[in-house]
C-alpha cells in the first residue's frame, strides 16, 4: 500500500499485476542503452590510443630526475650539468612512509658518480693522508670542499654537516645512490646469526677483510640514533670479540649478547627504522622514537600468528553472524543494540569512576615530552574522564531514544534483514564477489596512473634564470653577467643551461656563477597532451564508476532472482554466474549510461576544487561563498545520483529496461512509499553499523584480553599494537561482508515494495514476501490447500 493519495497522484499509479512478469528470469530481455555502450567502447578505444601514444612518446626519466637540497635538478640545471646522480648523507632518514610529504631530512647533493668504495672518517683519518681523504670527501658544495686545507678543516666540516662523515659503496637506482648491500652488512645480520649457531667460525672479525669491516662500520653508523656518533677503530685486541658486539653496534642498543640475538631474530632492521622515522614526526625525542619504532615492529613480528588467528575468527564470526540472522535475526540485532547500550553504560560508569579517583588524587604531571608520558598525563587528568563520561551519556541517550521511537519500524527492518540473510546464505559466493571488483579497481588505477605519468613526461624542458636563497630566506645579490648567445639572459627570464654555463660569469676572470643558476622550471606540455590528460582523468572516473555499477547490478540480479522465486528451494545453482552473464550480455549500456552521469558530476566537483584552490590566494569573500555553495550543491547532487543510480540498476536487473526508464520507475516507487524508504532503509543502515561496531569491538577486546591474560604465550612491549591491527582489519572485513548484505537488503526492499503493489495475496496474485513480513503487514496468501502444503 502506498503512503498517501497525494503521492500516488504525483508519482504515478501503483504497479499492476502482470501475468507474464517473472523478474530476472524473463527470457525476452534485450540489450539496453546500446548507443551509450558504443560510445563507452569508442571512448575506451580512444583511451587505449592515448596510452599507446603516451608510452611511445613519453620518457619517465624526465619525471624521475632527482632534485638536491638546493632545488637543482641533477644533470639538468646549469650548475650540475655533469652531476646526474643524487647522494644522501644519511640514507636511513629517507626510510619513512611520510617522505613523499615531508621530504628526506638529510643533506642531498648531486654527484658525478655514486661512491665506488666505502668511506668512514673516524677510521680512515689516521690511516690516510690529506689528499686521499679530500679525494674521498663528499660535501654540499664544491666551495666547501675547496676550502679544506687540513684534517682539522675536514673535522670541522663534518661537525657542521657540510661534508659526509661516512658512506658505503653504492649503486645508482633511478639516478639515486643506494647502498650496495652484501651479505656481510648489517641488513642481513639476523640470518648471519642464525647460520652462526651452526658454524661458530662464520663472520668472526678475524675472518673478514678490511673492506668488509669498513662497510660494517659505516652501516653501523647509519643505524645509530645520532648522526655524530662514532665507531671505534678495530684493533688487534678486539679481534676475538663475539659477533654479538658487532651486531650491537648495528642495533644501537647497549644490551647483552643474548638479548641482542633475540631482538635481531625478531626484528627487521629496515622496517623498524621506517616505523621509527614515522613515529618521530609525533615524538619529541629521536632516540625514544627509534626505540618505539623497533618495539612496534618487534610486537608485530611476535604477534603475527595471534593477529592472523584473530582475523580468521573475525571472518568466521562475520559469516556466522550473517548466517544466524537467517533464523534468529531479531535476537541478534536486538543483542547488537543492547550490546552497544550496555557498552556505553559501562563506559559511563568507568569514566565517572576514573574521574572520581583522579579528582581525589593529588598528582604531579610528568614533564617528559615523549608521547607515552603525555598520554599518561592525559589519562591522569580528571577533565579527560569527565568529557568522556559526558560524551558517552549523550551517545547513550540519543541511541536509546532512537530505539524507542523506531521500535515498530525496526521490526520490519529485522524481517528484511532476515530475508537478506536467507538470500546471502543461499548464494554464499556473493560474499566474495567484491574481490573481483577490487581487482578491476586496481587495474584501472594502475592504468590511469601509468598513462598520466607518460603523458606528463611529453614536452620540452623549460628553464628560468634564478638566484639562490640564503639560509635566512633572502635572495643573493650575485652579479652574474652573460654574453654571446646568452647576452639577453636576465633573472626571471628563460634560459638554456648549456649556454648559461658556457657564457655566464661573475667577473673578468670568467669565474662561473655560484649563486645564480639556470634552473629547471617545468615540462612544457603541448596543448594536445593537456587535453589528453583531461581525457585520462575522465576515463578513470568513468571506468571506476562503471566497475562499481557492474558489481551492484550483478548482486542485484542475484538477490532479485532469489526474491522472485516463489519456492525458495527452487533457486537454481550458479545464480551469481547467471546474473554475471545476464549483466554482461544485456545491460552494459545501462551501466555505461549511469556511470557516465556520475563521472560528469564528479568531474565538475574536481574542477570546482581546482578553481577554489587557485582562488584562495585572492581571498575574495564573495567568490569563496559562491564556490562553497556550488561545491555543496554538486556534492548533494552526486549523493542523490548515486542513490538513484543504485536503485535504477536494481530495477534494470529486475525488469531489463533502460537506465532512464529504470531510474524513473525506481524513483516513483520509492516516492510512493516515501515514509517506508526513510524509516526502513535508514534503520537497516543503522543496524548494520551497530553490527559492524559490535563485531569489530569484540575482535579488538578479545585480542587485547587474550594478550593481557596469557603473558607466558607471548611477550609484547605494547599490547595496543596487535590490537590496533586487528581492529582495523576486522572493520574492513565486516565492511566488505555487510556491504554485500546491504546490497541484498536494498534489492529485497525494492522487490518488497513492488510485491506489495503488484500482488494482493489471491491465488492468481500471491505475495512473494516471507510469512513474517506478511504477518507484520497484516497480509496473507490465500492459496489453495494443495499449493499451501507444497510451499
Amino acid at each position: 500500500m502506498t503512503e498517501s493519495v497525494e503521492l500516488v497522484s504525483q508519482y504515478g499509479e501503483p504497479l499492476r499485476y502482470d501475468r507474464n512478469f517473472q523478474g530476472p528470469r524473463q527470457r525476452d530481455r534485450s540489450c539496453t542503452d546500446v548507443p551509450c555502450l558504443i560510445i563507452f567502447v569508442l571512448f575506451l578505444s580512444g583511451w587505449g590510443l592515448i596510452a599507446h601514444y603516451a608510452v611511445r612518446n613519453g620518457d619517465l626519466n624526465k619525471l624521475m630526475v632527482p632534485t638536491d637540497m638546493y632545488n637543482q635538478k641533477c644533470g639538468i640545471d646549469s650548475s650540475v650539468l655533469n652531476k646526474k646522480y643524487l647522494f644522501f648523507f644519511n640514507l636511513d632518514q629517507c626510510i619513512d612512509p611520510l617522505v613523499p610529504i615531508t621530504g628526506c631530512n638529510t643533506p642531498q647533493v648531486c654527484v658525478e658518480s655514486c661512491p665506488t668504495q666505502t668511506f668512514v672518517w673516524d677510521t680512515m683519518k689516521n690511516t690516510m693522508n690529506l689528499q686521499e681523504l679530500k679525494a674521498r670527501l663528499i660535501c654540499k658544495t664544491d666551495e666547501d670542499k675547496a676550502a679544506i686545507g687540513s684534517k682539522s678543516d675536514i673535522e670541522r666540516a663534518i661537525q657542521d654537516n657540510r661534508c659526509a662523515r661516512y658512506y658505503i659503496k653504492s649503486q645508482p637506482f633511478l639516478n639515486r645512490c643506494m647502498f650496495e648491500f652484501s651479505d656481510q652488512l648489517c641488513e642481513l645480520l639476523p640470518s648471519v646469526l642464525l647460520r652462526a649457531r651452526r658454524d661458530s667460525t662464520l663472520r668472526l672479525p678475524g675472518n673478514v677483510s678490511q673492506v668488509d669491516e669498513l662497510q660494517m662500520q659505516a652501516m653501523a653508523l647509519t643505524m645509530q640514533t645520532q648522526a655524530q656518533a662514532r665507531v671505534a677503530t678495530q684493533t688487534i685486541s678486539n679481534k676475538q670479540d663475539p659477533v654479538d658486539e658487532r651486531v650491537g653496534q648495528c642495533r644501537r642498543q647497549q644490551l647483552n649478547g643474548a638479548v641482542i640475538r633475540e631482538k635481531m631474530m625478531q626484528t627487521d632492521t629496515r622496517l623498524a627504522k621506517m616505523v621509527g622515522n614515522l613515529v618521530a614526526h609525533f615524538y619529541n625525542g629521536t632516540h625514544d622514537a627509534q626505540r618505539l619504532g623497533e618495539e612496534i615492529v618487534e610486537d608485530l613480528v611476535n604477534s603475527m600468528s595471534v593477529v592472523l588467528m584473530a582475523l580468521f575468527f573475525s571472518l568466521l564470526a562475520s559469516l556466522v553472524y550473517i548466517a544466524l540472522m537467517r533464523w534468529i535475526a531479531a535476537p541478534i540485532l536486538w543483542f547488537s543494540i543492547i550490546g552497544v547500550l550496555v557498552g556505553l553504560l559501562f563506559a559511563i560508569y568507568y569514566s565517572f569512576k576514573q574521574y572520581s579517583f583522579w579528582s581525589n588524587t593529588a598528582t604531579v604531571p610528568l614533564h617528559d615530552l615523549n608521547l607515552h608520558k603525555q598520554w599518561q598525563n592525559l589519562l591522569q587528568n580528571p577533565k579527560t574522564w569527565l568529557y568522556l563520561s559526558i560524551a558517552a551519556c549523550i551517545a547513550f541517550v540519543v541511541i536509546f531514544l532512537l530505539v524507542i521511537v523506531l521500535r515498530k519500524r525496526i521490526r520490519i527492518a529485522i524481517a528484511l534483514i532476515k530475508e537478506g540473510s536467507k538470500a546471502v546464505s543461499t548464494v554464499i559466493s556473493t560474499v566474495f564477489f567484491p574481490i573481483f571488483s577490487w581487482v578491476l579497481y586496481i587495474g584501472a588505477i594502475g592504468f590511469a596512473i601509468g598513462v598520466g605519468l607518460y603523458l606528463g613526461s611529453i614536452g620540452t624542458l623549460s628553464f628560468r634564470m634564478v638566484r639562490r636563497l640564503t639560509d635566512a630566506g633572502e635572495v643573493t645579490n650575485e652579479q652574474c653577467v652573460c654574453e654571446g648567445p646568452g647576452i639577453n639572459y636576465t633573472v626571471g627570464a628563460a634560459c638554456n643551461p648549456e649556454i648559461f654555463k658556457q657564457y655566464c660569469h661573475i667577473n673578468l676572470r670568467r669565474e662561473a656563477c655560484a649563486q645564480t643558476t639556470c634552473s629547471f622550471l617545468e615540462i612544457d606540455n603541448p596543448q594536445l597532451v593537456r587535453w589528453a590528460m583531461g581525457y585520462n582523468l575522465f576515463g578513470f572516473l568513468w571506468l571506476s564508476f562503471f566497475i562499481s555499477a557492474f558489481s551492484d547490478m550483478v548482486l542485484a540480479a542475484t538477490f532479485a532472482r532469489w526474491y522472485w522465486t516463489f519456492k525458495k528451494r527452487d533457486v537454481p545453482y550458479f545464480t551469481l554466474t547467471h546474473a554475471f552473464c545476464q549483466t554482461a550480455c544485456y545491460h552494459l549500456g545501462t551501466l555505461a549510461f549511469g556511470s557516465l552521469v556520475l563521472a560528469i558530476c564528479r568531474l565538475i566537483r574536481l574542477v570546482l576544487e581546482y578553481i577554489d584552490a587557485k582562488l584562495k590566494k585572492y581571498d575574495n569573500v564573495v567568490t569563496r561563498a559562491i564556490l562553497c555553495c556550488m561545491r555543496c550543491f554538486f556534492w548533494l547532487l552526486e549523493s542523490f545520483l548515486k542513490f538513484l543510480s543504485k536503485n535504477a540498476y536494481i530495477m534494470c536487473a529486475i525488469h531489463g529496461k533502460n537506465f532512464c526508464t529504470s531510474a524513473k520507475d525506481a524513483f516513483n516507487l520509492l516516492m510512493r512509499n516515501f515514509l517506508r524508504v526513510i524509516t526502513l532503509d535508514k534503520v537497516t543502515d543503522f543496524l548494520f553499523f551497530l553490527s559492524k561496531v559490535l563485531l569489530t569491538a569484540g575482535a579488538g577486546v578479545s585480542t587485547y584480553y587474550f594478550l593481557a591474560n596469557n603473558p607466558s604465550v607471548i611477550q609484547l612491549n605494547h599490547r595496543a599494537v596487535p590490537t590496533t591491527v586487528v581492529v582495523i582489519a576486522a572493520f574492513l572485513i565486516t565492511s566488505v561482508f555487510f556491504g554485500v548484505y546491504s546490497m541484498a537488503v536494498d534489492t529485497l526492499f525494492l522487490c518488497f515494495l513492488e510485491d506489495c503493489e503488484r500482488n494482493d495475496g489471491t491465488p492468481e496474485k500471491p505475495y512473494f514476501m516471507s510469512k513474517q513480513l506478511m504477518k507484520i503487514l497484516g497480509k496473507k496468501n490465500k492459496l489453495p490447500q494443495r499449493q499451501r502444503r507444497s510451499k
